[in-house]
């Protein structure tokens, strides 16, 4: 045995100093096929599209031009991609060219072109979209949806509705050429340089980019809406979409829009990139937002009301797709593996945002600001990247790294380049970077070399240990009060305790340690911490006796930490750190202990903390114990001003005692519709006989997309009520945007109901496009189908429909799997 400890031992030595020697790439450790750019026989310079539709058959009829260069001394053959589309007629330099189409693109063979000329491919084609393009509302046949045409192009859907290079690594500029119906607005990527009405009762609107960006970026949207024109500092035009009937949801919605580009400009330090910028919402959309080029699409289901507002806000959203001008549209990710360089970028500055902004803060949208909502935000980002090693330890630079690194760990890591190098040096890293690189597609090797051209030094060691390679450190810490003839000090032992191996090494980061002692004062210091086992010496001259020792004070470091406190050093910690999130921390350590002084000691905490979610830890634990103080303590949280804290003491209620019942029923008229939906449902469970008093006392109230009205439905048609039941199928029809309908069939989900209107319903709502909607509902019919009262219902409408497109057997094979 000790043998064998001895070899794991040197082995695990040799391999670390393997990875320490070894010299700095480029790239991720680990590698997949077919991560590196696409190769393309052409450069595309400019491509003009007109279109026109027939919304009610999702057909969209194009001609698209393609100006380009060739970048190979000879080319004799173009492909574009382009899903199933009818192609009718296409032109090279305006002559007839030969060609060949498949479902996925078409092959153009031109004559011989060669270097340094500039040529031109035209098509004229059809095409109907399942991706891409969306045609919302002109199937519902009792007109009362919302109709709209809308596009989404990432990642590579642009090629539904237009023959296109569809790629990330070739950058161009679009002009869009839209006619349609004139009592609609028509939103595209850059300039309206004309709208002109035609005599057969439409429009013509002609936008056109002044710059190349990436193909997936472009947009279209129409729809009916008014328009707010604000002015950012710099004079950049904002222009806010809005749905004419909901005038009071602008002010809430487009929160902060100006001030966030006044922020993004100075902190940057590159003026916005384009000539002006639109949001613009659209029913049913497929993801929270989009960054087109000066052009975001975000889901209307962020359009909120003042009340609305206090349960979904769209500031965090609208800052990220602002950032994206810059990162993502202005530079652009030359292949996929490298896209963190957008997403990471574009939630990195929402959360600096939230932090630094220094205007006028309107109380409702106080808790998203300031420091202990940045650590709130940050902690939230390492939980994202720990969840994910649990599954596979992929790097950030990777094709396939997942979500949870490119957008939050990504973010973690830009934070802690400027906790390592510095704020204002990162910063001038950063605008280096993008001046050299406008409007051109980049790579991590470009970010990297910034920083040897702007700060004279190689991070090699932090781009390797934090985006090329994967996994993040876990430290175990402890640590001894010495006391000898030389005098008294603290060691601090830290082990690096991760799995190590070709994939992940140790960690090399600069670590703060504080030693609290009992008088009030501290000692600090920092040391850089890269070995298995490290032993940090802080002296304690003073002969003071220890409080507590805190490890990465405000917690800047992506990390897991395993680090034992007794129940005293808590107490000192939770009252006296000075940021939230090790207060945070030590509430959460205390959820183990059973000390006779906990109960009182989070009651105190509660009084004196401000942020809601130390608060909703505690109200957490409290809901736990069950006893008299607790009670009044979440008595208090359900009267707490924060809407959070309320939400966190009525959701922690399993039953409500009835020393609680009159404050339960006082949220029936709370300023939160997430509240109050949630209170109704409790207190009509719980106390049946005083429904319909709960019913009546909030019958005014809708919500949200129909959130109040829909659980009042279903509380009544559990009791029989037939036209609320019909209600409730009717909301699940395709007149209504898929949060109200997702909800509906919920609802109908848990009383148990299912009739062939319902499955008509269901049916149309599994082969939508929209895979939220869709996977709700194909969940919904899997559920219904599991019982043999439905079962034989649900075989009939198979039958009897011909549902011969292919999402359509896709659907019904999930559903009767």
């Amino acid at each position: 045995m000790k043998i064998r400890v001895s070899f794991i031992v040197v082995f695990l030595f040799s391999t670390i100093s393997i990875l320490a020697q070894l010299p700095y790439r480029t790239t991720s450790h680990v590698n997949e096929q077919n991560s590196e750019p696409r190769e393309h026989p052409i450069d595309v310079q400019r491509m003009t599209l007109k279109v026109k539709f027939e919304p009610e058959k999702g057909l969209v009829k194009g001609i698209v031009t393609h100006v380009f260069k060739p970048l190979r001394k000879s080319v004799d053959s173009i492909f574009f991609d382009a899903i199933k589309m009818k192609i009718s007629e296409a032109s090279v330099n305006g002559k007839p060219a030969r060609y060949s189409v498949s479902d996925i693109g078409i092959t153009v063979y031109p004559q011989q072109m060669k270097w340094g000329s500039v040529d031109s491919i035209t098509f004229v084609y059809e095409a109907y979209p399942r991706s891409g393009l969306y045609f919302i509302g002109w199937n519902d046949t009792t007109n009362r949806c919302r109709k709209q045409i809308w596009s989404q192009g990432q990642g590579i859907d642009s090629r539904a509705w237009v023959p296109m290079y569809d790629e990330m690594n070739d950058k161009y500029i679009t002009e869009t050429i839209v006619t349609f119906d004139k009592n609609y607005h028509v939103l595209s990527n850059g300039t309206k340089l004309n709208e002109q009405s035609n005599s057969d009762g439409t429009k013509t609107w002609h936008y056109r980019m002044t710059h190349p960006h990436a193909p997936y970026l472009l947009t279209l949207v129409i729809g009916k809406y008014a328009v707010e024109t604000r002015k950012s500092s710099s004079g950049i035009v904002n222009n806010l979409y809005y749905y004419p009937e909901y005038k009071n949801r602008v002010e809430p919605t487009y929160l902060y829009s100006t001030e966030s580009m006044d922020f993004l400009e100075s902190f940057i330090g590159i003026p916005y990139p384009w000539e002006l910028y639109s949001q613009i919402m659209v029913q049913d959309f497929t993801f929270g937002a989009m960054e087109n080029t000066t052009a975001t699409t975000f889901g209307d289901f962020s359009f909120v009301d003042p009340r609305g507002f206090k349960d979904r806000s769209y500031i965090g959203t609208n800052v990220h797709e602002l950032t994206h001008q810059w990162f993502g549209d202005f530079i652009t990710a030359r292949v996929q593996k490298h896209v963190w360089l957008q997403e990471s970028f574009a939630t990195f500055y929402p959360k600096y945002f939230f932090k630094k902004y220094a205007g006028t803060i309107t109380p409702e949208s106080k808790k998203n600001f300031g420091e202990d909502a940045y650590e709130w935000n940050l902690r939230g980002e390492h939980n994202s990247a720990l969840n994910a090693s649990e599954k596979d330890r992929l790097p950030i630079v990777h094709p396939s790294s997942g979500s949870a690194r490119i957008y939050p760990k990504g973010s973690a890591v830009i934070d802690m380049m400027m906790y390592v190098f510095g704020e204002e040096e990162i910063r001038k890293v950063i605008k280096h970077y993008l001046e050299h690189h406008n409007y051109a597609n980049v790579e991590t090797n470009d970010l990297y070399l910034a920083f040897q051209d702007t700060l004279g030094i190689t991070p090699d060691w932090f781009f390797d240990q934090w985006l090329y390679r994967g996994g993040e450190p876990h430290y175990k810490v402890e640590y001894d009060d010495i006391r000898n003839a030389n005098g008294r000090a603290t060691v601090v032992h830290v082990d690096q305790i991760h799995t190590m191996d070709e994939l992940t090494g140790p960690f090399k980061m600069p670590i703060v340690f504080d030693v609290y002692y009992k008088d009030g004062t501290k000692d600090s210091k920092t040391e850089w911490i890269s070995s298995l086992r490290h032993n940090v010496l802080i002296p304690n001259s003073s002969n003071k006796d220890i409080a507590f020792v805190l490890f990465d004070p405000g917690s800047r470091i992506l990390k897991k930490t395993t680090f034992k406190k007794t129940f005293d050093e808590l107490k000192y910690h939770v009252i006296n750190a000075p940021h939230m999130i090790d207060r945070y921390d030590a509430v959460i350590a205390l959820k183990d202990m059973n000390n006779d002084g906990k109960e009182l000691l989070l009651q105190q905490v509660f009084e004196k903390e401000q942020f809601y979610a130390i608060k909703n830890e505690i109200i957490a634990q409290m809901h736990e114990l069950g006893t008299p103080n607790a009670l009044n303590l979440i008595t208090n949280a359900l009267k707490d001003k924060s809407e959070d804290v309320r939400k966190a003491a009525l959701n922690g209620l399993k039953t409500i005692p009835l020393e609680l019942k009159s404050t339960v029923e006082q949220l029936l008229t709370d300023e939160s519709y997430a509240i109050i939906t949630t209170a109704l449902e409790k207190l009509c469970d719980q106390f049946p006989s005083s429904a319909d008093s709960y019913l009546e006392k909030t019958s005014n109230e809708s919500g949200l997309y129909e959130q109040i009205s829909i659980k009042s439905f279903e509380i009544k048609a559990g009791k029989g009520d037939q036209k609320a039941l019909e209600k409730l199928i009717d909301f699940t029809s395709n007149a209504f945007e898929f949060w109200t309908r997702r909800n509906a069939m919920n609802s109908l989900k848990r009383i148990n109901y299912l009739n062939e209107s319902l499955i008509l319903h269901l049916l149309d709502a599994a082969w939508n496009p929209n895979s939220r909607l869709s996977s709700s509902a194909i969940e919904v019919l899997q559920y219904f189908y599991q019982q043999s009262q439905y079962k034989q219902l649900i075989l009939q409408a198979k039958k009897s429909h011909n549902d011969s497109k292919s999402w359509q057997k896709d659907a019904w094979a999930k559903i009767i799997r």
